[in-house]
């Protein structure tokens, strides 16, 4: 749901990709670094012979704190050694005498912590702060840590060593559409756990094929390996599977045998590779599948061993050649790939960093779903499902978050206890509890590591039935302060425990705590204002289901714009000061910034917008909104009744000119276009959600669109120029090639959506899933168009007005909204006589064709004064079934006038005849933009 400048590669900004770093390998190196590492550690040898008090100072999360302030007194000292602790965390007082000394600690934010040592040699200490939030009503205990990552089973999981081996012969194994051909080796099963058989390990000579069984997915393994199969050979792979799967494996094993080394490594190996976390991701895989919810493979292996009747799953990671980590995927229910917020079941993923070939290769439903033509989005992939959040955070001086979530569910299948969340690593959870206060097992490994959160339910709760889990949890690295009363707001999906992403929508009731100069604003309505404990405190429910809860945070002033017509209530919340970044600029070219005035025009947008999102796309589903100022430069975003907007859209044309030094004209559209887009999020992604990652075009397109339609309706009588230059700017993201040679649009058809990023085609999702997604609809309301009557648009009203009341409770999918425009279409858009929009939908959403047009015409005299057209049209670059209707436009002095559509068919030319009652300054083809062409 983000909007970020165009022009940025970053994946922070827009749903971006993350960009392609290159590797550099220096074979001097290591000896130098050894060369220093063994001179430091004999001066750190000498320095430390003396008696010695050091330490490193933490919170309670586990993370490092900086700054603080220690004192040491005592001994035979005169007066305190005063010290700070570095970015480590780390002090050291050295040369200190035998005796009882005191150390002292103080850090704002802190309570301060005072230690006694009686020193004999060197004394380092562990010391761990406690936040002084813990006063108020929201406590976090550290009572129940051991509870963490201690379950018998998971243990068992996590420390599994190697069971018997057996001889491997020419076996094949077929997954849905991957075959692998065991040639040659041994096969080692996992030891054992719970009498389960969890895992397997292949050594030898094997060979994998994946053959897909679409058309889409063929070009996109094409494009991909440069052949229709993907086919790799390997010497090693590693298997984990859900104990209904280890059938699949009898036919493989042969005589037992000694487990080779190779086997023992291979293992190791993996362990390496899927418990190990980058918190910098090279790529995209590294940035999609190492985040918040990066699998705790063991953790979902726990999942099969406490329900035998969980959904199967059946994963294999390859290490072969030419690729060193492929992975094939086979999981139910859940879905191969959960980080991608599909339900498809089967997935090949090429994890290689930020090399060329990393990506998502292959994600698509069962291939018996396919030739059924059952395959659906909409499939329900929860194994439980969320009713209410009921979640109190203190924000602490220091910015690190402590808070208690009680999170009320459901289960939808009999016998699932392991419950998986989404939420930030630096979040630590020291304390889950079932609904009668009973202390719960959880699953959270280091933050570096394979660090999801998971929490192991005692019994398996009842099919339709209420329960509830409270988890406990602090930390930091969900606030950064940018300077003067302004933060950047980072995990907005993840700084709670996140059940389903935005797979379901829920109630909310969130109260915040935090130090009096400071506000937030959260998703929700007010509920109440007080304080305590000198906390400033607000309580906010969200009147109706939401699928995400989020808040701003900074030292903000309030401005209410009432809209009068729509009566929906609008809050502008802004700063005063600017934030660190931009203090340079203060006496320069921001120094006649103003605050309030900047708001005033965001909310003057923002209110002409949702007037016209609800002539056009019905009642927004909420009936306040706030729109805050964040310190981003080039990143929007929107969370139901809250959007975020980047501070660039409160600075004026003038000072962006002086702030560049030039007229950016990509970074003045990005201002033009942020507010209306992430306003009309309000309708799409919020009021309507997307069923999966091939449909959130319904979303960040339509409201791309809406951004358009603000241009055309909201900004007067001299609308033509930005409308036109806007629409254009939408071309060029769809058709620009990169320096690979490729467009967004060459990158593959815009049904598949995130799958379109790679290294070579970095701005594919953008500028498929935003600007092509937003030239379907326009091009929709193109052919629903009526070239008579008062109210022209009316069909394509109604069309949006109805997905709206359809599926506002529900997600929906690309075929759903292919349905509503089924029914709304007008009888010219039935070319196959069939009551479908195949064509369409084929050509512009599972297609890549875009053609090119060439126009011309002549003016000729007719009876009575008026004036015979005589145009033709060719279009080309298309294949022999592709059709459009393309308007076509007169000027008689007051602008372009619509005087109809001409179909066209495949690579041709047609030529028309047509009257008009006087003579135009000029007869044009598609002047608005409403057709994509090359």
């Amino acid at each position: 749901m983000t909007r970020a400048d165009k022009t940025q590669p970053n994946h922070r900004k827009r749903n971006s990709t993350v960009a392609p770093k290159t590797s550099r390998r220096l074979g001097r190196l290591p000896f130098f670094y050894a060369s220093i590492l063994t001179l430091f550690c004999l001066v750190l040898a000498t320095y430390l012979r003396a008696d010695t008090i050091s330490g490193t100072v933490k919170d309670p999360s586990g993370a490092v704190v900086a700054g603080a302030h220690i004192e040491i007194s005592g001994g035979n000292l005169s007066q305190p050694i005063v010290l700070t602790s570095d970015e480590s965390g780390k002090f050291a007082a050295p040369n200190l005498s035998p005796g009882k000394y005191s150390v002292r600690v103080a850090k704002e934010g802190f309570d301060d912590l005072v230690s006694t040592v009686d020193l004999k040699g060197v004394a380092d200490l562990p010391l761990s702060l406690t936040i002084a939030a813990q006063q108020t009503r929201v406590t976090v205990s550290a009572k129940s840590t051991g509870y963490a990552n201690s379950d018998a089973a998971y243990r068992q999981l996590r420390d599994a060593g190697l069971g018997e081996t057996y001889r491997c012969e020419n076996f094949t194994l077929n997954v849905d559409v991957g075959t692998f051909q065991l040639k040659s080796g041994t096969i080692t099963l996992l030891a054992l756990v719970d009498k389960f058989e969890t895992g397997a390990v292949f050594v030898g000579q094997g060979h994998f094929t994946l053959k897909p069984v679409d058309a889409i997915d063929t070009h996109e393994i094409v494009r991909r390996t440069g052949n229709p199969t993907a086919e790799e050979d390997f010497g090693e792979v590693v298997f984990r599977f859900s104990g209904n799967q280890y059938p699949q494996f009898a036919g493989a094993l042969g005589a037992r045998t000694e487990t080779p080394p190779e086997a023992a490594a291979a293992f190791q190996h993996w362990k390496d590779k899927v418990r190990h976390r980058h918190e910098i991701p090279e790529g995209l895989t590294q940035a999609f599948f190492e985040g918040d919810t990066i699998d705790n493979v063991d953790a979902d292996v726990l999942s099969a061993i406490y329900n035998p009747k969980h959904p199967p799953f059946f994963n294999a990671y390859m290490r072969g050649s030419p690729h060193k980590d492929l992975r094939f995927f086979m999981r139910t229910r859940v879905g191969a790939l959960p980080q991608l917020d599909s339900p498809e079941e089967v997935a090949l993923v090429n994890f290689n960093g930020g090399e060329l070939d990393d990506g998502i290769w292959y994600s698509q439903h069962l291939a018996s779903e396919l030739k059924a033509h059952t395959a659906d989005s909409r499939e329900d992939k929860r194994l439980f499902a969320t009713k209410r959040y009921n979640i109190e955070t203190v924000i602490a001086k220091n910015d690190h978050l402590q808070s208690r979530a009680t999170i009320t569910f459901e289960s939808l299948i009999p016998g699932e206890r392991v419950m998986k969340f989404g939420l930030l690593p630096n979040l630590r959870v020291t304390r889950v509890t079932d609904q009668n206060g009973q202390d719960l097992h959880f699953i959270q490994e280091n933050r570096k590591e394979d660090g999801s959160f998971y929490a192991i339910l005692d019994e398996a709760p009842a099919i339709g039935q209420e329960h509830a889990i409270s988890i406990e949890y602090v930390g930091d690295k969900v606030l950064v302060n940018a300077g003067n009363g302004s933060y950047y707001v980072r995990a907005r999906e993840a700084w709670y425990p996140n059940l389903n992403g935005f797979g379901e929508k829920a109630l909310y009731d969130l109260t915040f705590k935090v130090p009096p100069s400071n506000i937030v604003v959260s998703v929700g309505k007010l509920e109440g204002q007080s304080s305590e404990a000198g906390f400033a405190v607000s309580h906010w429910v969200t009147p109706v289901p939401v699928a995400v809860a989020g808040f701003n945070y900074g030292q903000y002033k309030k401005l209410d714009y009432p809209d009068t017509i729509t009566h929906y209530n609008i809050s502008g919340f802004y700063l005063t000061d600017l934030p660190d970044s931009l203090k340079p600029y203060e006496n320069g070219a921001l120094g006649a910034m103003s605050p309030t005035a900047m708001t005033k025009y965001a909310l003057d947008q923002t209110r002409a917008q949702m007037q016209v999102c609800t002539i056009f796309f019905g009642k927004a589903p909420y009936d306040n909104v706030s729109i805050t100022e964040q310190p981003d430069f080039f990143f929007g975003q929107s969370w139901p009744n809250l959007v975020y907007l980047p501070i660039s859209a409160f600075i004026d044309s003038t000072q962006r000119w002086m702030l560049f030094g030039q007229i950016n004209t990509k970074f003045t559209g990005f201002v033009q276009e942020v507010t209306p887009h992430e306003v009309a999020h309000q309708w799409f992604g919020h009021g309507v959600s997307w069923a999966s990652y091939h449909d959130q075009w319904l979303s960040e397109g339509f409201a791309e669109f809406a951004a358009g339609l603000f241009l055309q309706q909201a900004v007067g009588k001299k609308w033509e120029k930005d409308y036109i230059d806007f629409w254009e700017r939408q071309r060029v993201r769809v058709l620009e090639k990169n320096n690979f040679g490729v467009s967004p649009n060459d990158a593959g058809p815009l049904w598949l959506g995130l799958r379109l990023i790679s290294p070579r085609s970095a701005q594919a999702y953008q500028g498929d899933t935003y600007s092509k997604g937003a030239y379907v609809l326009l091009m929709l309301r193109s052919l629903m168009y009526g070239d008579h009557g008062d109210n022209r648009d009316q069909a394509f009203i109604d069309m949006m007005h109805d997905y709206m009341a359809t599926y506002r409770d529900t997600p929906a999918s690309t075929e759903s909204f292919k349905t509503i425009a089924e029914k709304h279409m007008t009888k010219q858009m039935d070319l196959q006589q069939n009551g479908r929009l195949d064509w369409f939908f084929n050509e512009w959403v599972y297609g890549m064709q875009v053609p090119r047009y060439h126009f011309k015409y002549e003016l000729q005299s007719a009876d009575g004064g008026k004036v015979k057209v005589h145009a033709e049209v060719t279009q080309s670059e298309v294949d022999n079934h592709f059709a459009m209707f393309v308007p076509i436009f007169a000027d008689f002095g007051n602008g372009m006038v619509r005087l109809g559509q001409i179909g066209m068919v495949g690579n041709s030319t047609r030529t028309v005849d047509f009257v008009l009652d006087r003579q135009p300054k000029k007869v044009a083809l598609n002047s608005y933009k409403d057709i994509l062409e090359r």
